[in-house]
């Protein structure tokens, strides 16, 4: 039997609306500090100071925003992007031009080369917040995507991030809490990544997620992971999220927060 014309039509519409609403919506009008404490903290938490003193905005670029997701293949229902490029690019399903928005004149961030010891970043996008909480623990749920997972590029390229924590009176240096479980290593593209044949060994593959998974026009990404730190009890401390490019502009890379993550623990002790 023939399907007629406009029953094709009709199927390729649903097809088109199917895939268009498994994307990513991208929102970039929210107020940093709204977006912080309205998509990002869960709990009892006391939120200051919000900024982002290096994003895109230094070559109009908006680098940062508000993601909500509606497709089961993407483990995170709504969050916070950060990017080193720009934020209305990453929605859709992977095409063939990498994403490499940005140029030198958007720096990259000093603190995120102390503690990775990675030189010459470019593109780099930070928010900075204070809290207080009433708890001994702070965590949340996190991904990277990237288009440094194409070909060869994590065995000579890497793009980083940092979640970057000490008190707020700077009575002690930064600590790093993105890194690959149980170890002290920062997760990076050529941290996380398969076996590339001929170039270089796999490195912690098990917790790089695929190539071309759909959702955002990323190459490929982790699996979703989970950032913790012990903190003292209401104390302020100050936090920093950072993303970079590393040697050059090119290959865009992004972390995926999802939101009311950021959740507080007390540790009573042991059962009695």
């Amino acid at each position: 039997m023939k399907l007629k014309w406009y029953t094709l039509i009709f199927v390729g519409v649903l097809c088109i609306a199917k895939i268009n609403a498994q994307r990513l919506t991208i929102d970039n009008n929210q107020p940093l500090p709204e977006l912080i404490e309205g998509s990002f903290v869960e709990g009892c938490v006391e939120i200051l100071n919000v900024s982002s003193p290096i994003n895109g905005m230094a070559t109009g670029i908006e680098s940062y925003g508000y993601f909500s997701n509606n497709a089961p293949s993407f483990p995170f229902s709504e969050g916070i992007v950060i990017t080193t490029g720009a934020i209305n690019q990453i929605s859709g399903s992977v095409n063939g031009e990498l994403l490499s928005a940005g140029d030198e004149n958007w720096s990259g961030d000093p603190d995120l080369e102390v503690i990775t010891g990675v030189t010459e970043t470019f593109n780099a996008t930070t928010i900075e917040f204070e809290f207080i909480a009433g708890t001994n623990t702070i965590s949340f749920n996190y991904l990277l995507a990237s288009e440094e997972y194409s070909n060869h590029f994590p065995c000579e390229y890497s793009d980083s991030f940092a979640f970057l924590i000490h008190p707020a009176d700077g009575s002690k240096p930064y600590q790093n809490i993105a890194l690959i479980p149980n170890t002290t290593i920062p997760i990076a593209t050529n941290t996380i990544h398969q076996e590339i044949v001929g170039f270089c060994d796999a490195e912690n593959e098990e917790f790089f997620d695929g190539y071309n998974i759909g959702n955002t026009n990323f190459n490929g990404r982790t699996v979703p992971l989970t950032a913790t730190a012990n903190i003292e009890p209401n104390k302020p401390y100050r936090i920093k999220l950072i993303v970079a490019d590393q040697r050059d502009t090119l290959s865009d890379s992004a972390i995926f927060i999802e939101a009311h993550s950021f959740t507080t623990e007390i540790d009573l002790g042991p059962d009695i």
